[in-house]
């Protein structure tokens, strides 16, 4: 009998995900100490409360997000330091959306991380209107994940182009870009007409162009001239006339 040999077309991506060789390590978590007065003072129920990596943790219903963010904000917590999201498109078809939140009328300056999730393609609540830096914070995450937040007063692209099509920090989106990003500034600055005499857009940093040898000899300081009556190695070194130019 001869053995089937496994499908090797996505092999690449399933290795990604899941390397048999990597075992990727859980954090800890504990119970919830310390909060028992918000838990008291919140109406909105909590599905998971602990604490993981020295942040105390609560996970809430994506519908319920802006209602939970709301009471804290009414308990002190008035400042939100990070917002942003992973993503699970991959393992669960879902991002995973976190907000770190900073209670600056507590003497203590006790954080907590909300958590929760949204299916691909879902929206969420904003919480623009409570924070004025979730403001930047959900328009990059529209940026670059393509979330979209329902009552953000201005929901645009922050980082890239306002034309730019895809959101580069999806596991999908490759690393050096689409079609498209290549195609980018080509198309923009002479036209499409003009692809075939520039070529792509070399998006590589790691490329070494060998031919080109003028960049490799920019230098900022250069070896002017031999002092009379010095050691051979002692030289004399006088800015480059480019280096002036640009200062």
């Amino acid at each position: 009998m001869i053995r089937q040999n496994p499908p090797k077309a996505n092999a690449q991506k399933s290795v990604y995900y899941t390397h048999r060789f990597d075992v990727t390590p859980t954090s800890p978590r504990i119970p919830l100490e310390g909060f028992d007065n918000e838990l008291k003072a919140i109406s909105t129920p909590i599905t998971e409360s602990y604490i993981e990596n020295g942040f105390a943790t609560l996970w809430v219903e994506s519908t319920q997000l802006l209602a939970l963010i709301a009471e804290l904000h009414a308990l002190g917590y008035t400042a939100l330091t990070e917002m942003s999201a992973i993503d699970k498109i991959e393992e669960s078809n879902e991002f995973e959306l976190f907000y770190l939140l900073l209670n600056l009328q507590d003497t203590s300056s006790k954080r907590l991380k909300i958590k929760t999730k949204i299916k691909k393609g879902q929206n969420i609540a904003s919480v623009a209107s409570l924070f004025k830096s979730a403001n930047w914070s959900e328009r990059e995450c529209y940026d670059m994940f393509g979330i979209i937040f329902e009552g953000h007063p201005c929901l645009q692209r922050l980082l890239m182009p306002h034309d730019w099509v895809g959101h580069p920090l999806l596991k999908s989106y490759p690393l050096q870009g689409d079609e498209y990003a290549q195609w980018y500034e080509i198309d923009r600055i002479f036209g499409k007409e003009y692809r075939e005499i520039i070529g792509a857009e070399q998006r590589d940093s790691a490329r070494i162009d060998r031919q080109n040898s003028k960049d490799f000899a920019e230098i900022d300081f250069n070896l002017t001239f031999q002092e009379e009556k010095t050691p051979p190695l002692i030289k004399s070194l006088k800015t480059n006339t480019k280096l002036k130019a640009r200062r």
